[in-house]
């Protein structure tokens, strides 16, 4: 699997496998240098503590964010996770799972340094560590904590290490806490170095090393002595743990078995030859048997039944030896399965991406499992709940294994005479496997009775003894802890609150907590999250003085509510009216937010405007930096003057900051010593932004006559104003652009104003035709202008060339970082490359080495559009040989998404459905929770139809994204069209009511209420009577059919795209244009990703209505490769006749005016 590279597995059994190498996969799938590693390991009893110490190199010459991604094996879980911030270790504190997540992408959207782990499906987990520096070093702290297995009367401890690379420097220091005078022994000991001397209690070894590469895993063997049953306490805590020499009681042997052989994407990795061999084993002990073989993995591909005579298996041995590993993993269709085996094996690692496994029989499921990225308490689960056994290959010998299969699980079943204990845990049945373990809460000194046996009946008993004692051993509470973590999992979402509290209080790593490290204290005062003890006062301080904050964030979300409500009242006055009538909107929402994202990545390619594309009504347009335009209204005479001066952090003045009374269109600007006097009420709220600074809100009666002090943003926003709307765009870090001589204007800047994304023309007085400055977006300076070259000649005046355009050939914008890459310090705002028509004469050889350069520092991409994987297929006679190519060349795409995508087009396009399915379902594998791979997943199966699939998907990107509006919105979508009408309305209504909307503070998602209000109102109207609603509900959403109705919606956060929709009569509806003669309305400008956008049109005239969108920016460049875009047109939008189209397409590059397709309406 992709990113599945640093793996820590135990092998506490008596296999022994080979690991992997810890590495940090960053954006576009390069990886980091690991340098250094420490071990340090800590065993006390039957408990061991890992933590790696882990020092890696970025070789690049930009700042990254990476991802170190690992599973863990069972019973193992990450108990800590430190990294160096501003030059100090800072250790992460647990959070809820999504207030880390809103706390980590907004403080990385600041270029502010954060880092983030999280549990994903299984026993997985994903650490986000940024930044890493250019060419410079990251050091990161991963612990594990794990319970130790006994083999032989000996402890087996393992250290994965495995790595192949030559470490700088290579450390392990262990420490074991024993009484005993036996030393423990080493496997696979590096040069014989790692010994073991006797300290006090403890048995101590080191080894360090330079220039080494420790290959192999380290495996140390502890004698254990045999004792009795014996109680551990501390405070009023008890842990017992005990190994339980084998007890056998065979059972009878079935005459029939069912076999379940997952055959999803990710089982290809698992060991096939140990499951053979089980299998080899179990076979001959039975004999005669019949077996039912189902192959499953998107759906059931094969139900075949063999019969075993004398043990001779080969026939079924040679099929499953030919079983196909592809699609993904859906249990639920296991529902319909007629199981006709006494007893079931499934050989399955647990992940369950399409649909959760489901109960078909009452016969005992024996659970195998030969991976270590895998959903251990899942199959662990399955298995104790019908009176079977999870064999982890990865743990159990294969004699002891097949001795598993052959026997009565020997069980734990429960407690008696336990009087003054509370919250023991395990509960229920659990089986026993050599080692069991058993903790809870005592009042008094008192003994507990455990009781165990076979099939539910009790064979042995028990008895402990529990007594307090000065101990201060921290640990017991601990594993007490985790024992009921183990507990509330059974039943995870019901106990969801339990389990935070239980994780927050003694810090642990659940499905719905996380570790966040965050830099800043104002960071974790601001979304109230205590941090590590060495914060804590100063936060303490900084949250009692917040209160007013506090109250203003309140007042802002009440605002919005009452927004909402204010948009659905001017959308029911915009369909009322009679159209065609030239009309603009009323009123105008303007938003400034503090976004401050720097792209990772580029296209490697020039992003060439030609003349054939149109640019938008550019009359209407004008791209500025630090300047606002916007309509005035009328303002009472009465309104009081607020006046006020706003400086930088340092007390200089800022000229040219705006302002803006908020929910209006009210605005100005400071003047040259940051002075400003704007008309506003006391009570009314004032935005305050300037490039390259955070944007803030004041009451105005709070700043009247007052000094505002701004804090710098880590890198300039960009605030272009279009039309009759405001919006924000994300800054661009390091792309190259390109314009050919055939867009040429009268000048240079005329040339490249609204031609290329990022460049901002400033007209010296304001008038059009006075000389300009450009200014390149991404720069770390307002005043800086951009370094000229023509023909690879340097020009040192600061102002635009003074060259006419005719004869240029064509010009290529670097922007801040690749052109400090070529130039050094001159090039930090930015490089304007010209080549004129007769440079390419006289000078070509030279200017086409400087654009080799220009490439060559251009960012990689993580998709390749030339790739020939297509064409091979198509040269395939027929469907089956080109499925059989398909499997020939994967291994060569991946990790390759858009592979995928591509080739079950393909299948579809041939009619092969099954194929189409099972390769495209392979997006859930390749990644574990990666919600845009979902995303793109997702809206793939409700072009085919598969809605069902699609709901799974749904809902577990909600999971995943709660703080996202488009989480709750695309499942109520799909709930529609399953027939879930008051499930999707109870979730449309979350979005419109403004629920949510303290989970969107930013606003980056505002205007998708409104969405939802139309949904809404076509949902109730249509199927009112089939929803649990009240009258006055109903009311609320009015009848509003429509002739058309387009909306867009994409898969990538960070990504702005814009919905143009040009009428019959040839007028374009946009951002910029919100409102068409005919009564084309556009919804909201989404411009931080994911949309969606919306056109409605009440009464269409007859004719061809063309859809477009603008790709106009996207800071998403990582190897979920291009952004995924989901168009979805209605005819007849809530009447009887309705029509919906789907469009699903993809959006290779940033540009212009790209044609999505056309509707054709007639009347």
């Amino acid at each position: 699997m992709k990113n599945i590279t640093f793996l820590l597995i135990l092998l506490g059994g008596i296999a022994v496998k080979a690991q992997s190498t810890p590495k940090i996969m960053m954006n576009d799938s390069l990886q980091l240098q690991l340098t250094s590693l420490e071990v340090e390991t800590n065993i006390t009893e039957n408990y061991a503590e890992t933590t790696y110490y882990m020092k890696f190199y970025n070789s690049l010459d930009r700042i990254m964010e990476g991802e170190l991604s690992f599973p863990l094996g069972e019973g193992q879980s990450v108990s800590r996770f430190a990294m160096e911030v501003s030059g100090q270790l800072r250790e992460a504190v647990i959070v809820e799972k999504e207030l880390a997540r809103v706390a980590y992408e907004s403080t990385i959207r600041q270029k502010i340094d954060p880092g983030l782990l999280e549990k994903v499906d299984g026993n997985n987990y994903k650490a986000r560590i940024y930044p890493i520096p250019a060419k410079g070093y990251k050091e990161v702290i991963v612990s594990y904590e794990q319970p130790l297995h006994t083999q032989d009367g000996q402890k087996i401890y393992e250290l994965p290490l495995g790595i192949e690379e030559t470490l700088k420097h290579f450390k392990v220091s262990v420490q074991i806490f024993s009484s005993s005078e036996l030393a423990p022994s080493t496997s696979n000991n590096p040069n014989g170095k790692l010994i073991f001397n006797k300290k006090g209690e403890s048995f101590i070894a080191n080894l360090e090393k330079k220039d080494f590469a420790p290959t192999l895993p380290i495996i140390i063997r502890i004698p254990s002595q045999m004792e009795h049953f014996k109680a551990q306490t501390s405070e009023n805590y008890f842990y017992i743990n005990q190994t339980i020499p084998t007890k056998t009681q065979l059972k009878n042997k079935p005459n029939k078995i069912t076999i379940l052989w997952d055959s999803s994407y990710s089982q290809q990795y698992r060991n096939t030859a140990i499951e053979m061999e089980l299998l080899e084993n179990y076979f001959s002990y039975l004999g005669n048997v019949a077996v039912q073989l189902v192959v499953f993995s998107t759906a059931i591909h094969q139900i075949k039944d063999f019969s075993i005579l004398n043990g001779d298996w080969s026939t079924l041995k040679k099929y499953l030896s030919s079983v196909v590993y592809d699609g993904g993993t859906n249990y639920l269709q296991l529902k319909s399965l007629k199981a006709t085996g006494k007893e079931t094996l499934l050989f399955s690692d647990g992940l369950a991406n399409l649909g959760s496994f489901y109960k078909f029989n009452n016969k005992p499921i024996y659970t195998i499992n030969s991976k270590v990225s895998a959903n251990h308490e899942r199959l662990e689960e399955i298995a104790n709940k019908t009176g079977g056994n999870y064999i982890n290959l990865l743990r159990l010998s294969i004699p002891y294994a097949t001795k598993v299969l052959k026997s009565e699980p020997y069980q734990f079943l429960g407690i008696k005479n336990a009087s003054y204990t509370s919250e023991v845990f395990p509960k229920g049945p659990t089986t026993i496997k050599g080692d069991f373990s058993i903790a809870g809460v005592f009042d008094n000194n008192s003994s507990i009775t455990l009781q165990f046996g076979y099939g539910g009946k009790v064979t042995e008993e028990k008895t402990i003894q529990i007594s307090h004692n000065s101990s201060q051993n921290k640990l017991i509470k601990r594993l007490w802890a985790k024992l009921k973590l183990q507990e509330l999992n059974k039943n995870k979402i019901e106990n969801k609150n339990q389990i935070i509290a239980l994780a927050k209080a003694n810090h642990l790593v659940t499905d719905f907590t996380s570790m966040l490290i965050l830099d800043r204290i104002e960071d974790y005062v601001k979304y109230k999250i205590e941090p590590p003890s060495e914060l804590l006062t100063q936060y303490k301080e900084m949250l009692a003085a917040s209160k007013e904050a506090e109250k203003e964030r309140l007042e802002i979300i009440e605002e919005r509510k009452l927004d909402i409500e204010s948009d659905c009242e001017d959308l029911l006055e915009w369909y009322n009216k009679s159209f065609p009538k030239r009309s603009r909107p009323s009123k105008t929402r303007t938003r400034v937010t503090t976004n401050n994202t720097e792209s990772q990545n580029t296209n490697s390619e020039n992003n060439t405007i030609n003349p054939s594309q149109d640019i938008a009504d550019t009359d209407d347009q004008n791209t500025t930096t630090n300047e606002t335009m916007i309509e005035s209204e009328p303002i009472d005479p009465n309104t009081p003057y607020i006046t006020g001066t706003i400086v930088d952090e340092l007390g200089v003045p800022l000229p040219g900051a705006n302002i803006l009374v908020k929910g209006t269109t009210r605005g100005t600007q400071s003047d040259f010593d940051g002075n400003f006097s704007i008309q506003a009420n006391d009570d009314e709220l004032l935005e305050f932004s300037y490039v390259g600074f955070q944007s803030t809100v004041r009451r105005a009666n709070d700043i009247n006559n007052e000094t505002l002090e701004m804090l710098p943003g880590s890198q300039l926003e960009e605030v272009v104003i279009t039309g009759y709307s405001r919006r924000q765009t994300t800054a661009v870090g390091y792309a190259v652009s390109s314009v050919q001589s055939e867009s040429v204007e009268t000048s240079i800047d005329q040339l490249l104003q609204g031609k290329v994304a990022g460049i901002n023309i400033n007209e010296e007085n304001g008038q059009s035709g006075s000389s300009a400055s450009v200014k390149i977006r991404g720069v770390s300076t307002v005043i800086g202008s951009p370094l000229y070259i023509i023909d690879g000649i340097f020009i040192e005046d600061d102002s635009s060339p003074n060259i006419t355009t005719e004869d240029i050939e064509s010009i290529t914008i670097l922007k801040s970082e690749d052109a400090s890459k070529l130039y050094g310090a001159k090039g930090v705002n930015g490089v304007i490359v010209i080549r004129t028509k007769k440079g390419m004469e006289e000078k070509k050889d030279e200017i086409e080495a400087l654009d080799a350069k220009i490439n060559e520092v251009a960012t990689l991409k993580s998709w390749d559009a030339s790739s020939p994987y297509l064409n091979i297929l198509e040269k395939e006679p027929t469907v089956e040989k080109a499925y059989q190519k398909y499997l020939e060349i994967r291994v060569d795409y991946s990790n390759t998404p858009t592979f995928y995508i591509d080739v079950a087009d393909f299948f579809a396009e041939k009619k092969s459905i099954e194929n189409s399915l099972k390769v495209l379902t392979n997006l859930i594998e390749i990644d574990l929770d990666n919600p845009e791979l979902l995303k793109a997943l997702a809206y793939k199966l409700e072009y085919f139809n598969q809605n069902n699939l699609a709901e799974e998907v749904y809902q577990k990107i909600l999971e995943l994204r709660p703080e996202y509006f488009q989480s709750y919105r695309d499942l109520a979508l799909i709930y529609e069209a399953n027939g879930a009408y008051q499930k999707s309305y109870d979730l449309l209504y979350k979005i419109y009511s403004g629920e949510l909307a303290e989970k969107d503070e930013e606003e980056r998602f505002y205007g998708i209420e409104l969405i939802a209000y139309v949904e809404l109102c076509r949902l109730v109207n249509k199927y009112g009577n089939k929803l649990s609603i009240s009258k006055a509900e109903k009311d609320v959403f009015k009848e509003m059919p429509m002739d058309i109705r387009i909306v867009i919606d994409w898969n990538h956060d960070d990504t702005d795209i814009d919905l143009w929709v040009t009428d019959p009569k040839k007028e374009k509806a946009y951002y910029g244009n919100s409102l068409t003669d005919l009564g084309g309305r556009i919804s909201e400008d989404m411009t931080d990703g994911f949309g969606p956008e919306e056109y409605l049109l009440k009464k269409a005239r007859k004719g061809e209505y063309n859809i477009e969108v603008d790709y106009f920016a996207d800071n998403y460049q990582k190897i979920s490769g291009p952004t995924i875009l989901k168009v979805t047109m209605y005819k007849n939008y809530g009447k009887k006749n309705e029509t919906k189209k789907l469009i699903i397409t993809r959006l290779d590059k940033e540009q212009d005016e790209i044609l999505i397709g056309n509707l054709q309406f007639d009347n």
